[in-house]
């Protein structure tokens, strides 16, 4: 399990585990890995007994004098991350956070992310045939944080380039040896120097000069605090603004990619949207359920308790697989099939409950964005013949492509 062939396709193995062993213990993860619906989304809701900062604290721990000092680094941020705390520190965290990513205020910005969408695509299809995946999906979303973060569109390039080689970083939450994921003069401690005085920068000139930007909002707002006094400190601070492109930009990419594959690999649901626009925000909900970019989170137990029967240990690993829960017949007809007419979601491709994606609005209304520019731009976009899509398989945690040639034409 979990091997390259299994990475460029889970979905067969993931529905032999959910009919033969819906609970299965996985030796390289060194966990419980949990693949129905019902049992994946019921985990969700319950932080009390699915711990997210005891998880947290039990990986920092692994990080020892013989990491980068960039490894170092990122581990003291890590933690503060929202999503490695429990209540009520979450609900402190949560609750300042939630002021800047309101449903009303994301849709505000869908004009500004369509004239970006729109830029990009139509760079792109001038050359005819283009990487959906470089040159598109990879672009995007990176604009438009650098655009919320009050800086040039085009900066977004360079915050791209870094986000793409930190993210590896996240690999040691799956097990990966600490020393081993960011040594000392790679890419990825090389991009982590560059990134955190970066926005350090960012942050301090925010505080001279505020501006009308997510950064500046951020600081005020940690600083003031909201109506019932609730605050971050400046470490906290700063990990939020790191955390927010990072936990973003890759999601929000390889959604665009494995959505837009899924469509053109059934082509009456591509041509559907693309004769019916007012599909979508459905579109976004069910290529998310379809081929999620999260495949996987992850909880330790704080108490003893039993799942289909299997008795799991209080602090042991469970890994909620979303991929798997997400295609369970037991909850939909049909789900190795898009259907944009579906309008039932009730997929964990976003997480539920107190930790959802934080920023679950923003990636949909950049991939909404994403599928209105290329239906309507490129209405006749179809993959290259003769050069295959490839899978970046290289973590069970999140799905996306590395390839995806496509042309404008058919």
């Amino acid at each position: 399990m979990f091997g390259k062939k299994f990475l460029s396709d889970p979905y067969p193995a993931y529905a032999r585990l959910r009919e033969e062993e819906p609970v299965h213990w996985d030796d390289r993860l060194n966990g419980w890995v949990i693949t129905r619906h019902h049992d994946v989304y019921a985990a969700h809701l319950d932080p009390q007994t699915y711990s997210s900062h005891r998880l947290g604290a039990m990986v920092s721990n692994r990080v020892g004098p013989t990491s980068s000092d960039e490894m170092k680094k990122f581990m003291d941020f890590a933690p503060e991350w929202m999503l490695f705390r429990d209540p009520p520190d979450h609900t402190r965290i949560r609750r300042v956070m939630n002021s800047e990513f309101r449903g009303r205020d994301i849709r505000a910005l869908r004009p500004r992310i369509e004239e970006i969408s729109a830029g990009v695509i139509d760079r792109a299809a001038a050359k005819g045939e283009f990487d959906l995946v470089r040159d598109f999906a990879y672009q995007l979303p990176g604009r438009v944080l650098a655009v919320m973060y009050g800086l040039p569109s085009d900066e977004g390039g360079r915050l791209t380039d870094w986000w793409y080689e930190i993210r590896h970083m996240q690999r040691v939450f799956l097990g990966a040896d600490p020393t081993q994921v960011a040594p000392s003069g790679s890419s990825v401690a090389e991009a982590f120097s560059a990134m955190t005085p970066y926005l350090a920068e960012i942050i301090a000139d925010r505080r001279r000069s505020p501006k009308q930007d997510l950064v500046s909002r951020v600081i005020a707002l940690a600083e003031r605090g909201t109506e019932d006094g609730l605050r971050l400190d400046e470490h906290e601070t700063f990990a939020h603004l790191l955390l927010l492109p990072l936990a973003s930009f890759g999601t929000t990419m390889d959604l665009i990619g494995n959505g837009v594959l899924g469509l053109l690999q059934q082509r009456d649901q591509w041509n559907l949207l693309r004769n019916e626009p007012a599909l979508i925000p459905a579109a976004v909900e069910e290529v998310l359920r379809y081929d999620a970019s999260v495949q996987l989170t992850h909880r330790l137990v704080t108490r003893d308790l039993e799942i289909a029967g299997q008795p799991i240990a209080e602090g042991e690993l469970v890994y909620l697989v979303r991929g798997a829960a997400n295609r369970d017949p037991e909850r939909w007809p049909d789900p190795d099939r898009i259907n944009l007419r579906r309008h039932d979601s009730g997929h964990v491709g976003f997480g539920v409950g107190i930790h959802r994606c934080l920023g679950a609005g923003l990636a949909q209304v950049i991939t909404a964005s994403a599928l209105k520019v290329l239906t309507q731009r490129v209405p006749g976009l179809c993959a290259v013949p003769g050069r295959p899509h490839r899978w970046k398989a290289d973590t069970p945690q999140f799905r996306g492509l590395s390839e995806f040639p496509v042309q404008k034409e058919r």
